[in-house]
């Protein structure tokens, strides 16, 4: 299994779709957050709120854009593996979303130093956990990315692949993370598990218990884990299209 986790992060590094969603993109949101909203908060509590954000920015990224047109290209492979190995639907995901997790902590890596680098973020445990509830909030676009490219081809996605980003995340541009955001569309986001992490995160800043929120996440997430397996085993036919 080693070898194919390395196997699969190779291919994903060498991936231009990569390099843009998951680091250009989140990195650019850095900057020009950081230049045009004003902060409710101290400037110091704003950058480590834009690190997690971003994080998710370009976590989101990861699966939504980069995963799903990676599925969606090795249908073929992916149902060749199932037919001539003991491969099973379920190991293919338990190992896709492993890899996506550890591309994630790269990628959230790649923030903090930024962030530390460029607006002098604060790196201590607090900063800490709010990035692993943001790595865990991520496993949500994977299950999301992995639906995406089983039911979807390849010329689709690529179609409507940049403004579902750019729709996903505004459903986690929150009241709780500085931004003035309409009332009906709070209402919207509790159904995403971005609105339950800026919560989190608000939280942890000011030392209270993110456990509820981070339970709501976990409903979110859970959620959308068995709609993915529904979908690969009832619908594996699809794989070979």
């Amino acid at each position: 299994m080693i070898t194919i986790i390395r196997y699969e992060i190779l291919k994903v590094l060498r991936n231009k779709r990569f390099v843009f969603f998951t680091l250009v993109m989140p990195l650019g949101f850095f900057l020009a957050l950081n230049a045009f909203v004003k902060p409710d908060h101290s400037q110091g509590e704003f950058i480590t709120y834009l690190a997690v954000f971003c994080t998710l920015f370009g976590t989101a990224g990861s699966g939504l854009n980069t995963l799903s047109t990676r599925v969606a290209k090795e249908k073929s492979y992916i149902s060749s593996i199932y037919t001539v190995t003991p491969y099973s639907q379920g190991k293919f995901i338990f190992v896709t979303a492993l890899v996506q997790l550890i591309l994630n902590v790269v990628i959230a890596a790649v923030i903090i130093t930024f962030g530390a680098a460029v607006f002098h973020l604060r790196m201590d445990t607090v900063l800490l956990k709010m990035e692993l509830l943001a790595l865990y909030s991520s496993l949500y676009y994977i299950f999301l990315g992995l639906i995406l490219g089983f039911l979807l081809d390849i010329v689709s996605l690529q179609s409507i692949s940049f403004p579902l980003y750019l729709a996903f995340m505004s459903m986690n541009i929150t009241n709780d993370l500085g931004f003035s955001v309409p009332g009906f569309m709070t209402h919207i986001q509790r159904f995403f598990p971005g609105y339950y992490l800026s919560k989190a995160v608000k939280t942890l800043y000011t030392g209270g218990d993110a456990l509820q929120s981070i339970l709501m996440m976990t409903l979110n997430i859970g959620l959308l884990l068995i709609v993915t397996l529904v979908v690969y085993r009832y619908k594996k036919n699809a794989v070979a299209a």
